[in-house]
């Protein structure tokens, strides 16, 4: 076996035994420094296999230990696991590096390396959903995500952050309890977990019309469980209040990455366990679709209406959710790349304007409150900057990975049956809603007036705000290559 095929598995442990030292550290600094430091480690060996991967056109299989199925765990790997793996990985580091003031600020310092803990065990999980072949495990790891992110919610100890965990746990606790029915209903007919044999348990129960309705009951349970975790509307009461009240590195991590990790999970449930043909006759695709299409209109509205900056960022999440959905729900091969797009486009943008809306409001006096930053770009440039091109980028200006992502769903929506007006009406609406929130928002901050003083030189945030310019410029103009690896990895998938 080349010594390449390792670097899943060997991402992940290496994750997972960083988190398990940041307690013996004496100086909490170190925490943060170490778990950084194994992010890049990681991104670096993501950008190997990835380049390897895509040069063979090749997936594998990864057997951990020396038992096979059912005893044993599989990883599977292929270019479009390479490359989320790659951008969780540098959004991961650019969001704790931007908003570590913050960590310092917000969170106690005896309980900081207990944060990065968190941190490091949420990242681990994130990388195992992309990489697991069984699903079993994917669930184990879907919990470890929701609890650590509920404790990174809570790490700020404000009276809000608190309500906001327990009301994210409710949630998380309703969508995990849906998709272990749906897990276990899913068992009792086929008898497998590993995906691999999923798929070919359930093509033999749909050609012999046998447990038909349990297969469809198993899928939408789980649909249902991974939609209120991913906050899609009408699901997402929860997520405002959690994104708002958490400290900033925390709000750039939970709206970039651990929604899509849910997703992850259930683009490998649609590919690889049930296959588009049996979504397609029980109507599932077509659910699917109508959960974004309204998702994109009715969360952008509710945008429009908030006053506190998180909570404004936090509605654009769920509609920019929603844009998932809406390719998920195509049924087309075209729709699934798009929505593959989205993943990384939204990854990427929606944890910039977190981390620019942090730098903001340090700025001008912890205000959060849009009365409260007005002026609040000339006080922290690079903040109000990051801002600025995450918001346009999410209101479809070209070169930007916002643009490219929509682009590329209007494209799929062409080649849809009955869904081609709705989606092409559901992609300009939601823009200029997109736009009627976020320019008045970047007219204000980059405006006269508002208290605070200029933000002092920190080389760790400001590099990132930095980098995370570059990256959405590049997911934005690169969009060829990104796209035929996006269509490599899935046809491998």
């Amino acid at each position: 076996m080349p010594l390449i095929y390792d670097i899943p598995m060997f991402s992940i442990l290496l994750v997972l035994m960083s988190a398990m030292v940041i307690p013996f550290f004496s100086k909490k600094s170190w925490g943060l420094n170490l778990v950084r430091g194994v992010e890049v480690v990681v991104a670096a060996l993501s950008a190997v296999l990835l380049v390897q991967l895509s040069e063979s056109g090749e997936s594998f299989t990864y057997q951990m230990g020396h038992f096979p199925a059912p005893w044993g765990n599989l990883l599977r790997c292929g270019p479009l696991e390479a490359l989320l793996a790659l951008v969780f990985s540098v959004v991961m580091i650019l969001s704790l590096c931007a908003g570590a003031e913050d960590i310092r600020r917000d969170v106690r310092a005896d309980r900081q390396g207990s944060y990065c803990v968190l941190m490091q065990l949420l990242f681990g999980a994130l990388l195992a959903m992309i990489y697991t072949d069984d699903l079993f495990t994917a669930y184990v790891f879907i919990e470890i995500a929701a609890v650590t992110a509920c404790m990174a919610v809570v790490a700020k100890e404000s009276g809000r952050s608190v309500v906001s965990a327990i009301r994210y746990l409710i949630f998380s606790c309703l969508g995990s309890g849906l998709v272990l029915l749906g897990i276990a209903l899913l068992y009792c007919i086929t008898g497998q977990l590993l995906f691999s044999s999923l798929e070919q348990a359930v093509l033999e129960l749909v050609a012999s019309r046998t447990y038909t309705l349990p297969l469809v009951v198993s899928a939408l349970l789980m649909t249902l469980g991974l939609s209120i975790k991913s906050a899609q509307f009408p699901f997402h009461a929860w997520l405002p209040d959690a994104h708002a009240s958490a400290t900033t590195a925390s709000s750039a991590v939970l709206s970039g990455l651990v929604l899509k990790g849910y997703l992850i999970i259930l683009l490998k449930l649609i590919l690889r366990v049930y296959g588009p043909s049996l979504l397609a006759t029980t109507y599932m695709d077509d659910l699917l679709f109508l959960l974004g299409l309204t998702g994109m209109l009715f969360a952008s509205v509710a945008a429009l209406r908030q006053e506190e900056v998180k909570s404004m960022i936090a509605y654009s999440s769920s509609a920019q959710i929603s844009y998932i959905f809406l390719g998920l729900g195509l049924g087309t091969d075209a729709g699934l790349i798009a929505a593959c797009y989205q993943i990384l486009a939204h990854a990427m943008t929606k944890s910039m304007i977190f981390s620019g809306a942090g730098a903001m409001i340090r700025a001008s006096n912890r205000g959060h409150y849009w009365s409260q930053l007005r002026g609040a770009a000339r006080r922290a440039p690079l903040g109000g900057l990051a801002f600025t091109v995450g918001g346009l980028s999410l209101c479809g200006l070209p070169l930007l990975a916002g643009f490219s992502a929509k682009y590329c769903l209007a494209i799929a929506a062409l080649d849809a049956q009955w869904q081609t007006a709705p989606a092409l009406f559901g992609l300009a609406a939601s823009s200029v809603l997109n736009a009627m929130y976020y320019i008045p928002a970047i007219l204000a901050i980059w405006g006269r007036g508002g208290e605070g003083e200029k933000l002092p030189w920190k080389w760790e945030r400001e590099g990132a705000l930095v980098l995370f310019l570059l990256c959405n410029v590049v997911l934005g103009t690169v969009f060829g290559p990104i796209r035929d690896l996006i269509e490599q990895g899935l046809n491998l998938f």
